[in-house]
């Protein structure tokens, strides 16, 4: 039998038959475009078409520019200077990827309204501030404040591996420090920075919760409303073919700009030494502080204080269905991934050729659609198959036509996987580059079939590997909402659908404690991730 599945290639056909899977759903996005044009479509088209386009382009411009600047800044302080507290805030820089923007927006929100908590304090003091944070530049902010530490993350990890003679090299030339820093330094981290500003952009459009309750008019925002406001899937699905559109630009222009260069670093070269802070520079921690005063301490402290007022009301047995409903379908979702991600590394190894590479690429194209589209493409696919078993369905329900697949937990964590099998791709084939193929070829020639190598070779060489690709989609699966929200089985709630729903009510201090569950759950994963996983300052987080 093994040899039987040794000449087959077992991981040559689980790959193609993953990428047929996969790639059916947005097939049949691009099928719906070439269907009659409908009446709510037209009126899109004609009156909210271009305010929608100009809305999303603005949104990811203020994100990019103002996320990039906050990562890249954190990055090199922590990177660059020594100074007390460095380590502790080295890793709080991070937690703010576990705060989901919605809930952000939520607690900034009602805290600047008429009565919230900041509004009430400055009129006590005789100043009645008036603060519009329900606003395009508004939510910019709060999606810079949790997304930052992507681009930390990468360009904390690029400046860890350069050499300190590239600087040490441009001094004796000539150039002072600043000079230094904008002609060696940011060149060398260009690339870094554009792939965490990409990542930044992606979460940007996949995000509902927020631009829904500012009522900020982008795709993702006018998707859900033409859907579920104008009844109208054909109008839906137009848009979120121009939505895919966009993102695939944004792949070409993030290729563009990181090009072909390659920036590698001699392992006997020694790193940048950290410097003491000195005149102006001594300001730098305390705008690190403030940045994470603003993007964690303070929405935390709210929420603990709208969780006393509140527990009594929201402490209860549905909440607790709620979590387990979460944990079980992110632990699910993720062990499928990575499972899958095991099979396509292995089948990408060895000999290269362009198809698979190109089937490769399209399986893991997920991560870069946004959740809106996903959840129109799976939902036409699961009523397509429904369609094809309707004879099979008859013979067990005899009574009515059914739909079983659609409307199933099934059909969410199908798109859950499609959307994310790229995170755990992308983290296990850098790990297989570092260990390199010699291991597996030494067992290939020992006679041992693919599968053994797999498990007794490979797994125990990719346990870092495999437990980063483990945290990171399990933190993704956790706090996703668009999905969830098209997707999920009636009477079905995770704590990011019950957040939203009770947001939506506008009982914003009840979303306190499932979103401490929530914000507590993923913490704990970002801790086991930069702690107990990836050594100091050698965090990849690539998921393109």
């Amino acid at each position: 039998m093994q040899r039987i599945l040794s000449a087959l290639n077992i991981f040559n056909i689980a790959s193609f038959l993953l990428a047929l899977m996969m790639g059916l759903p947005l097939l049949n996005i691009l099928l719906g475009v070439f269907e009659a044009p409908s009446a709510a479509w037209i009126h899109i088209r004609e009156n909210l078409l271009f305010t929608t386009i100009i809305n999303t382009l603005s949104l990811l411009s203020w994100v990019a520019i103002l996320a990039a600047v906050m990562g890249t800044f954190a990055a090199i302080v922590v990177t660059r200077y020594e100074f007390k507290g460095r380590q502790l805030l080295s890793w709080l820089l991070v937690i703010p990827l576990a705060i989901p923007a919605y809930i952000l927006g939520y607690v900034y929100a009602d805290m600047v309204s008429f009565t919230g908590t900041v509004t009430r304090f400055f009129r006590t003091l005789g100043l009645d501030l008036s603060l519009n944070v329900m606003s395009l530049r508004g939510a910019a902010f709060i999606f810079s404040l949790t997304l930052y530490p992507y681009v930390y993350m990468i360009v904390r990890s690029a400046l860890n591996k350069q050499s300190a003679s590239f600087s040490e090299s441009a001094r004796t030339l000539g150039l002072s420090p600043l000079n230094v820093f904008w002609r060696i330094t940011v060149p060398l981290l260009r690339p870094a920075m554009v792939a965490g500003t990409f990542l930044v952009l992606l979460e940007t459009l996949n995000d509902y919760g927020l631009v829904s309750y500012f009522n900020i008019r982008v795709f993702s925002f006018a998707i859900f409303d033409a859907w579920f406001r104008l009844g109208d899937l054909n109008a839906a699905i137009r848009l979120a073919a121009i939505l895919l559109l966009l993102v695939l630009s944004l792949v070409v222009i993030e290729r563009l700009l990181r090009g072909n260069r390659r920036y590698t670093m001699d392992i006997r070269s020694r790193p940048i030494k950290r410097l003491s802070l000195k005149g102006y520079q001594k300001i730098f921690p305390t705008l690190l502080w403030s940045l994470l005063t603003l993007a964690m301490f303070i929405p935390l402290l709210q929420l603990l204080y709208y969780a006393f007022l509140t527990w009594q009301r929201t402490l209860n047995l549905q909440l607790f269905y709620v979590i387990i409903n979460s944990i079980s379908l992110a632990l699910v979702v993720t062990v499928v991934i990575v499972t899958f991600a095991l099979l396509l590394t292995n089948a990408n190894r060895g000999k290269k050729s362009l198809q698979k590479n190109a089937m490769i690429r399209f399986t893991t194209l997920g991560y870069a659609i946004p959740g809106a589209v996903i959840a129109v493409a799976v939902l036409v696919s699961f009523v397509w198959l429904d369609e094809q078993f309707n004879p099979l369905y008859q013979i067990f329900f005899s009574d009515s036509r059914r739909l079983i697949l659609t409307g199933s937990i099934m059909m969410l964590g199908f798109a859950m996987v499609l959307r994310f099998m790229a995170i755990g791709y992308s983290n296990l084939e850098a790990q297989y580059d570092k260990i390199g193929e010699r291991f597996t070829t030494a067992s290939y020639t020992l006679n041992h079939g693919k599968l053994k190598t797999l498990f007794k070779v490979d797994i125990p060489l990719l346990k870092g590997g495999l437990l980063a690709a483990f945290i990171i989609v399990f933190i993704d699966v956790l706090k996703e909402l668009p999905l969830t929200l098209i997707l999920r089985p009636t009477n079905y709630d995770t704590l990011a659908s019950l957040v939203y729903t009770y947001a939506r009510e506008e009982m914003i201090q009840e979303t306190a404690i499932p979103s401490l569950v929530l914000i507590g759950l993923a913490s704990i994963a970002v801790y086991i991730l930069t702690h107990v996983n990836v050594k100091k300052g050698d965090l990849d987080v690539r998921k393109n």
